[in-house]
């Protein structure tokens, strides 16, 4: 038998995930969620949270008892303070975990047109906010088709009305407050009009191309010990893991050409990456990995002070 070390001890201890969100909630309130009245964004990171653990249960993501997806989750989410105003951000944080919570509910169920409905439908309220997440939707039916086996007809039809539904909606709202203007309808087009595809690097601060490198080097470690040892987990894990793998790949590559896109495709690199590196922690026993754990976890320490101290 392997001998514990000190990361499997955290990882499977029960006291993990009490004492990283007392962490979290302590690294909000220093970061200014009382005086600057971030409640909005604070419910919506914590209801985020919870959807990761349930992610995590339904699917049995770990092939022990651990806590560590959602731990991960936490403490990398809190590395990244400057995000923590952004209402936009916050939806699009909470709404990720949702969209991701139905799209692996509806594994090999060919027939889940409720639960493609709504998957659409919050990709569309997300879309209202930031146009740019609709770049995330061939790859959601990507998915569907080549890992998550629910692709038919009728839930590729299921997405396309969840897709119209919010605008035919707005739609008809604006019709209705503005009988005597109809053209106010073309509004709607208003917003994808701001989409900028030109890459400006420069517009990235030290800190986020930090955090951006720590979720690539943790994606890169978690994803080969994943493909090393995935034939120890069940298909149905193999496939959550291989989707979150791609959909991490796609994140990568538009930040690489849409880099003014980061505080939108942050939140959904960081959804994630938790769970990949969560299963590297969980699963590995060595001398080195121990060393590394310890190493991470000073570094996630250190840099999220640096950015409490700078913001």
């Amino acid at each position: 038998m392997s001998k514990k070390h000190t990361q499997n001890i955290i990882a499977e201890s029960r006291k993990t995930l009490p004492i990283t969100i007392v962490y979290g909630v302590g690294i909000w309130l220093l970061a200014g969620l009382v005086n600057n009245g971030w409640w909005v964004q604070f419910v919506c990171f914590w209801a985020s949270v919870y959807a990761m653990i349930h992610l995590n249960n339904i699917n049995l993501m770990i092939r022990i008892y651990s806590r560590s997806v959602s731990a991960a989750y936490i403490l990398l989410s809190c590395i990244a303070v400057w995000l923590f105003p952004s209402v936009n951000g916050a939806v699009m944080q909470l709404g990720t975990t949702l969209i991701l919570l139905l799209l692996f509910a509806s594994y090999q169920d060919s027939e889940a047109r409720g639960k493609t409905f709504y998957m659409f439908l919050i990709l569309s309220v997300m879309s209202m906010l930031e146009p740019h997440y609709l770049l995330f939707m061939p790859l959601i039916w990507l998915l569907m088709a080549i890992t998550v086996y629910s692709m038919s007809i009728r839930t590729f039809l299921a997405s396309i009305i969840g897709l119209i539904t919010p605008y035919w909606l707005y739609a008809g709202w604006l019709l209705f407050m503005h009988p005597k203007n109809p053209e106010m309808v073309l509004s709607l087009t208003d917003r994808f009009s701001e989409i900028q595809w030109a890459i400006d690097y420069g517009a990235l601060t030290r800190a986020q191309i930090i955090y951006f490198a720590l979720l690539v080097m943790l994606f890169l470690i978690g994803a080969f010990h994943f493909w090393m040892t995935s034939y120890m987990d069940k298909i149905r894990v193999r496939q959550i893991y291989t989707s979150l793998i791609m959909l991490t790949l796609y994140t990568i590559l538009l930040l690489a050409v849409q880099p003014q896109m980061y505080n939108v495709l942050i939140f959904v690199m960081t959804i994630a990456v938790s769970p990949i590196i969560a299963h590297f922690v969980s699963l590995t026993h060595t001398r080195m990995s121990n060393i590394f754990f310890m190493v991470l976890m000073a570094a996630i320490l250190i840099l999220t002070g640096v950015n409490l101290w700078i913001s």
